[in-house]
């Protein structure tokens, strides 16, 4: 890290730790800290005007969430992403922010739904959809962040992996500028699903956005795992058939299977 980069601000409400992560995350989208960069403690410290304990807190969150490698030297590694580790991430992210919007859509009529939505949706309008500004960054999480809320599912707040998913962005940055001319059309499609209460549609459209991702990240056949992990889902069945629909086809097969003659 830099000493000669301006020094932050002092925290405000926030705690000394959250504000030492947040700046290291907004410091990845400006260039500050670097995918494969040391993060030796002493100079965090000097850097934050904080105590060590802080930093050490603020490291140990971050490694917790695979954003920094600890290292025995009292300090860490900003974590480097390859291909395939992004893609990883990306199959995940599809995955739970498909789940995300299907609850959400299930739940648009829960006190503030609809104002939170189309706020945050006015919010990512402001910006160009090629921007990788950290402003950016946070208005697609803060997007993504009201779905989570709609949803209602406090364990899937819990595990989605929405740090690790700026690692992808920062390191990914050129590749991804692929699918930023219909980033917004995407939003717009997410949100209308929900709106109209249609989980399925809603499910399958926030996938689809991700997929995009995944398309440009990973060769074949790795970037149709979303597409055939919805086939065989059997979650909510938010995607693809319905577990009813499923069970009434194995009812119809059971039965043919009975009044088939055999030998026939």
């Amino acid at each position: 890290m830099s000493l000669n980069a301006a020094r932050p601000q002092a925290p405000d409400s926030r705690s000394p730790r959250e504000f030492i992560v947040r700046d290291i995350i907004r410091g990845l989208y400006e260039g500050r800290y670097l995918p494969g960069q040391r993060l030796v403690e002493a100079g965090l410290t000097a850097h934050y005007r904080v105590s060590r304990g802080p930093v050490r807190e603020a490291l140990n969150w971050l490694a917790a969430r695979g954003v920094v490698s600890l290292t025995l030297q009292r300090g860490g590694e900003v974590r480097l992403l390859s291909r395939e580790d992004a893609v990883d991430v990306l199959v995940v992210v599809e995955s739970l922010i498909g789940l995300a919007a299907g609850l959400a859509a299930l739940r648009a009529e829960s006190p503030g739904a609809v104002s939170g939505l189309r706020s945050s949706l006015s919010r990512l309008e402001e910006f160009d959809p090629s921007s990788g500004t950290p402003e950016y960054a946070h208005a697609r999480d803060s997007f993504y962040g009201t779905l989570l809320d709609i949803a209602g599912n406090a364990e899937l707040r819990r595990i989605m992996p929405g740090t690790l998913v700026h690692l992808v962005r920062v390191q990914y940055r050129d590749a991804l500028r692929a699918v930023g001319p219909s980033r917004h059309a995407d939003y717009h499609a997410i949100a209308r699903a929900v709106l109209s209460r249609q989980p399925m549609k809603a499910e399958a459209a926030a996938r689809a956005h991700i997929g995009k991702m995944i398309a440009v990240l990973a060769p074949p056949p790795q970037r149709d795992w979303g597409r055939n992990l919805s086939d065989v889902s059997f979650g909510l069945g938010l995607a693809g058939q319905s577990p009813p629909e499923r069970s009434r086809r194995r009812k119809r097969r059971r039965t043919h299977s009975k009044e088939t003659p055999v030998g026939s």
